[in-house]
């Protein structure tokens, strides 16, 4: 029987709004302590702001680093659009690039 991998959520629950950093900051950090692979939940967020965006970014490194992964769920077009022109879409998605 194969063993499913152990997997900590952070689900955003702030419809069209901002995270804010020290939440996101708080979350990853512990999702870090629970050494488990990541799921963001980005279904309800429109936007993101440099700081966030640096957060997930380390929390992309570490986890790598730990052999885990981190994976960012559910975001909406005009998020997806923002990672791709700030340069991370790459880091965060197979196809690098804006959903159509």
């Amino acid at each position: 029987m194969k063993k499913e991998p152990v997997q900590t959520s952070i689900a955003v629950e702030r419809a069209g709004d901002w995270i804010p950093v020290e939440d996101l900051r708080e979350e990853a950090l512990a999702a870090l302590e629970a050494d488990n692979n990541v799921i963001v939940h980005l279904d309800r967020l429109d936007h993101l702001d440099a700081s966030s965006l640096q957060i997930l970014l380390a929390l992309d490194m570490e986890q790598k680093k730990r052999g885990k992964t981190l994976q960012l769920a559910n975001p909406s077009a005009q998020l997806r659009k923002w990672f791709e022109l700030a340069g991370a879409a790459e880091y965060f998605f197979a196809d690098g690039a804006e959903q159509q």
